[in-house]
């Protein structure tokens, strides 16, 4: 029998227990009935918001790379067009390595000229009128039109034409009509004589308003008589089938008095200077009475005079001069010499008969006589509207050799003894500051690089754009005359090839030479007023970052050193290939900003290219437009 302490202490426990059981159901329906009893609070219903995204905008990567588009290779360099052009690095859109991401080309609207092929020339009529196509096409082109010559097979080909000839009118104005009735079978755009040529910067409010292409009326300019005209076609229609009604045809002198001029919007023609026979007689004479005598010779002349007064507006533009850029500037006189000694052809006064003229909308300019267009070289970008910038951007394996002054670099010296993106961070130093990092100035290049406002003031180039094997001869001594036949002239070292490319960009051709400047001439001083010292172009003034000039030595390395990069970039090496790999995914920012450079350039001229092969089906100018002799 158990102890009497064992048989307390179990019937203790036994109550406890059925007291804990019979207490915790008591609680749990009390709980129950409590919760069925409370009714919820009734909350407020929130809004859906059901937005309709296009498909196109997805928040994720991509599964496949963007499909190629056209026209989007060029050599080694390849690009994707797109909206996202300004991403720090293009591989995050297009997948791709190797694949640049650039801005989408810009509209460029149509500007016309029409061109009278009832007329019989001789060969040399012929080349003159090709010379002055060329600079008209080459000038609206710079300032972002798409410039085509029309002909009578346009004109033509409107319904209206055979109304002409039963109307009895002058031939000069029954081709006027044809001018009107070729542009309305092309469509909206411009109507310019050859001899009308925009005559300011980029981005002036006219020439701004004519790039929309957006016209609310059919618009004339002021003083500019039948030179520029602006439309959309079903005015251009409406308005030849207007004049072609009236029983004055016969009577009128040209298509403005034929046109009610209640159908004209007259705006003042700011940028644009139209060079027709009264001009020349009142502000050119020296060129009108050319004609008069000799109208091949003074034709040729007046082409001359054209391309001197769009070179002096572009100097003009840009009063402080012109920016080489010359980030690390160490060791970098070789590199940046191809782009140094363009800035030189730039600043050139131009050849002419009057130095000293003004183009007719602009009569009170800076003329090159008597001044000259500053070239300096800083190490850092500036964005500034008075200042043009050229530029030469490095590979990154290219900068690494220069820096080290060898080519027997190591992947592990790259590693432990280089820093990351010097170039990059050199050259946006101005711009950014030095506590950004490589993604944001990556940006802040492609915009200066791309946007509207950059590619209108400056260049840029990569190494491997400028031919190989480029030398400046050394000038010779120049003495001041005015006799340019007797002036020394140095030689460009850039193929003529290369040149024309660059003179569709700027909008006149680039000086071939480098001659003596405006300030020995007109009048030449007397040779005791000659300036003292070493004769030839007066040197530039350096500012307080232009580097000292590097020895001859150190040039001559330099620029074996350029030579052997270009070849290890374009190596197929195994082992150059592997170093090129190392010196690219080092540097980042500095290999984005070399392909964005590479591929920008190439876009820029495989458009022109394009349209010139476009082009080429109807008739030829510079090569292009090959059918027919212009």
């Amino acid at each position: 029998m158990p102890p009497t302490n064992f048989r307390t202490l179990v019937i203790v426990a036994a109550a406890a227990l059925s007291a804990l059981f019979l207490l915790s159901s008591s609680s749990r329906q009390v709980a129950s009935n409590a919760a069925h009893a409370v009714t919820p609070a009734k909350l407020p219903s929130i809004p859906s918001f059901d937005l309709d995204v296009p498909s196109k905008f997805h928040w994720h990567s991509s599964a496949h790379k963007p499909p190629v588009q056209k026209n989007s290779t060029s050599g080694e360099a390849s690009w994707y067009s797109d909206w996202r052009w300004l991403n720090p690095f293009s591989s995050s859109v297009t997948l791709d390595e190797d694949r640049a991401l650039l801005p989408p080309l810009a509209e460029r609207p149509y500007v016309y000229t029409y061109l009278d092929t009832t007329l019989k020339r001789d060969k040399a009529t012929e080349q003159v009128d090709k010379e002055i196509i060329t600079t008209w096409r080459r000038a609206w082109w710079a300032k972002g039109f798409k410039p085509v010559v029309l002909t009578q097979a346009e004109a033509m080909a409107h319904p209206l034409y055979r109304d002409l000839r039963p109307k009895g009118m002058p031939h000069a104005l029954e081709v006027e009509f044809s001018r009107w009735l070729a542009w309305s079978h092309m469509g909206t755009g411009l109507l310019a004589d050859i001899y009308c040529l925009p005559m300011d910067a980029y981005e002036d409010p006219l020439l701004t308003h004519l790039r929309r292409n957006q016209f609310a009326q059919l618009t004339r300019f002021d003083g500019l008589g039948s030179g520029l005209f602006a439309g959309e076609k079903a005015q251009i229609d409406s308005a030849v089938k207007d004049a072609l009604k009236d029983a004055r045809l016969s009577s009128f002198k040209s298509i403005t008095d034929a046109v009610k001029s209640s159908l004209f919007r007259v705006e003042q023609p700011t940028s644009i200077a139209y060079y027709d026979s009264g001009i020349l007689e009142k502000r050119y004479s020296t060129v009108a009475d050319a004609i008069l005598k000799d109208p091949i010779k003074g034709r040729r002349d007046l082409n001359t005079l054209m391309i001197s007064h769009l070179h002096i507006v572009w100097q003009n533009t840009f009063s402080s001069g012109i920016e080489v850029l010359k980030p690390l500037p160490a060791h970098t006189t070789a590199l940046v010499e191809p782009s140094l000694h363009l800035a030189q052809l730039l600043a050139e006064c131009p050849e002419t008969l009057l130095p000293s003229s003004c183009p007719p909308n602009k009569p009170k300019c800076s003329p090159c006589v008597g001044s000259r267009m500053r070239i300096t070289q800083p190490e850092a970008f500036r964005n500034a509207t008075s200042l043009y910038t050229i530029a030469t951007v490095p590979h990154p394996y290219t900068m690494i050799t220069l820096d080290n002054q060898t080519s027997e670099v190591t992947i592990a010296h790259i590693r432990r003894n280089t820093d990351r993106d010097r170039w990059i961070h050199s050259a946006t130093r101005d711009v950014l500051g030095d506590g950004r990092g490589g993604p944001s100035r990556v940006i802040a290049l492609k915009d200066a690089v791309a946007s509207e406002f950059g590619r209108t003031r400056s260049l840029w180039f990569t190494v491997e754009h400028f031919p190989p094997n480029i030398a400046v001869d050394i000038a010779a001594d120049k003495v001041p005359t005015n006799d340019v036949e007797e002036r020394p002239v140095e030689k460009t070292p850039f193929p003529e090839n290369w040149l024309e490319e660059i003179d569709w960009h700027f909008g006149f051709p680039v000086p071939r030479t480098t001659v003596s400047h405006g300030e020995s001439m007109n009048p030449v001083p007397l040779p005791e007023r000659w300036q003292k010292g070493q004769q030839g172009i007066p040197a530039d003034k350096k500012g307080s970052y232009d580097p000292p000039d590097p020895t001859e030595n150190q040039q001559n390395v330099e620029a074996q050193l350029l030579k052997k990069a270009r070849n290890t970039i374009n190596s197929m090496d195994k082992h150059l290939r592997l170093m090129r790999d190392v010196a690219e995914k080092w540097n980042l920012a500095d290999l984005e900003a070399w392909r964005f450079v590479r591929a920008f350039r190439a876009q820029s001229v495989m458009e022109r290219e394009v349209f010139e092969e476009e082009e080429s089906a109807y008739s030829g100018t510079n090569g292009a437009r090959k059918g027919r002799w212009w």
